[in-house]
């Protein structure tokens, strides 16, 4: 009795610490969240701990000038600028939009896109010339020739850094369903990542998609295959849920020995790692609406290699829906668990500079990851290829209620993960993610949930748009009849 007395004191005080800020806003169907967040944010948010900005006419915190222009070339900046773009997209034609398109422009026209391989994450910053490009394109809302051409030219520099790392960062002489599958970077040998789905197949879909492979020769069967090896390895049909990362080669990565955690078995060619972490799965997810929806664009959608993916979208979308906490909607950072898995520094006796401090640490809801699933499924069943309209729709509402703070011109997303990987003294442990030294809880709008929750938001208002305020603006635009 005295011990489940202890533990029930240590789940206590472990939610006390790990509770969400202090909230001020409670969900309003008639705001666009999107437009609100945009303005308050663009100029100001976080990569890890820097913060930098974007340019924005339009911003309502006071500056129009970006706090330290987005310099770095990586996905954190990239993400943020999709999901700004992909909101710019669906708002063109009001005049409030402009202004977005317009700073990430004068952005995009001072960057090149990585034409190397190395590492998936810098690569997939290429998606920025997307949204750019439609903007410039004949027809399109800022027709330039000159800057289609160069936005073009930056799409075929990203799908030749794909090939290069095609080239020389890809598992082979395994005699597995993993051969011919890409590193997630180039110092990760023979390891394949949730994350890498998003930033390498995906973006290589969109590329095909839009017709930008340049001089290379990639095709459809590059990016089926990267899928194919890592669901393989990271699919768990018991948990239905993707682990973060595996190995082919317990001699290259996984220092911490990440892939031996609770004496795993080796599984579809390889060793994976030991949880299912919510943003990593956030990510794959993601990926796989993404890369159904480029492959509908280019006339795909009736092969069976699109069957395929679907397959494994509506299997993955399942597994996600049933960990959806039934409270507020949204995901944790460890999927598997509740609020009552807890860690404190020095119970895995795998080196104790792992861990950040002595605090305890309780398995907590986390934004990053919940919004990318929740994009995730209201995109997908726009689109028609998953049915899950009720788990997308409570998913945003919960993200509203749970993580954003503040008020209009002055709103943040709180309770971000700031980064989780695998390797060196990062050990793949529950402790890890919950109290490891580089696993910050963010509560000022770090790039990762700024881009992810603007995927979602878009979604979400595409489906159920908020009414027209006073006379200012149309509703119509781009409404789908359901």
């Amino acid at each position: 009795m005295k011990k489940n007395l202890v533990l029930v004191l240590f789940a206590v005080l472990c939610a006390a610490c790990t509770s969400q800020p202090a909230q001020a806003v409670t969900f309003d169907p008639n705001v666009r969240y999107s437009r609100e967040v945009i303005n308050a944010r663009m100029t100001s948010w976080k990569n890890k701990d820097t913060r930098v900005g974007f340019p924005n006419a339009n911003s309502t915190n006071g500056s129009t000038t970006p706090v330290n222009k987005a310099a770095t070339w990586d996905y954190v900046p990239g993400v943020v600028a999709k999901g700004i773009l992909d909101c710019w997209e669906y708002y063109q034609d009001s005049a409030w939009a402009n202004a977005w398109y317009e700073g990430l422009r004068d952005w995009g026209l001072d960057k090149t896109a990585e034409n190397e391989g190395g590492s998936l994450d810098d690569l997939n910053c290429t998606k920025v010339f997307f949204g750019l490009y439609d903007g410039a394109k004949p027809g399109g809302k800022y027709e330039n020739s000159s800057n289609a051409t160069y936005f073009m030219t930056q799409m075929e520099r990203g799908a030749a850094g794909i090939a290069d790392h095609k080239n020389k960062y890809s598992i082979s002489g395994t005699s597995s369903s993993a051969d011919g599958g890409w590193y997630h970077k180039s110092n990760y040998g023979n390891q394949m990542w949730c994350d890498g789905a998003y930033m390498g197949p995906a973006l290589l879909a969109q590329l095909l998609a839009y017709g930008a492979t340049g001089e290379t020769s990639l095709s459809w069967s590059d990016v089926v295959t990267q899928f194919t090896a890592s669901w393989n390895g990271l699919w768990d049909s018991d948990a239905k849920l993707l682990w973060h990362c595996f190995s082919t080669d317990k001699s290259t990565g996984g220092a911490g020995g990440w892939y031996y955690a609770d004496g795993l078995a080796k599984q579809g060619g390889g060793y994976h790692s030991a949880e299912y972490w919510g943003r990593a799965d956030g990510w794959y997810i993601m990926a796989l609406v993404d890369v159904l929806e480029a492959m509908e664009k280019a006339g795909k959608k009736n092969d069976s290699d699109f069957t395929l993916l679907q397959g494994y979208l509506t299997q993955l979308a399942a597994g996600l829906v049933a960990r959806q906490d039934a409270t507020t909607g949204c995901w944790y950072q460890l999927l598997q668990y509740g609020a009552d898995k807890c860690a404190t520094r020095g119970e895995d006796a795998t080196g104790s500079s792992t861990y950040k401090n002595n605090n305890p640490q309780c398995n907590y809801l986390e934004s990053s990851g919940s919004c990318l699933i929740t994009a995730a499924l209201l995109k997908g069943t726009r689109l028609g290829y998953i049915n899950q309209a009720a788990a997308g729709k409570k998913g945003y509402e919960g993200i509203i209620n749970t993580f954003l703070s503040g008020s209009a011109g002055s709103y943040e997303l709180t309770s971000s993960c700031q980064s989780a990987g695998l390797g060196s003294d990062r050990n793949g442990t529950a402790a890890y993610y919950l109290i490891g030294k580089d696993v910050p809880i963010q509560n000022d709008s770090e790039g990762k949930v700024l881009g992810a929750f603007l995927m979602a938001a878009v979604e979400y208002e595409r489906a159920y748009p908020p009414k027209a305020a006073a006379g200012n603006e149309c509703n119509c635009l781009r409404v789908s009849i359901e």
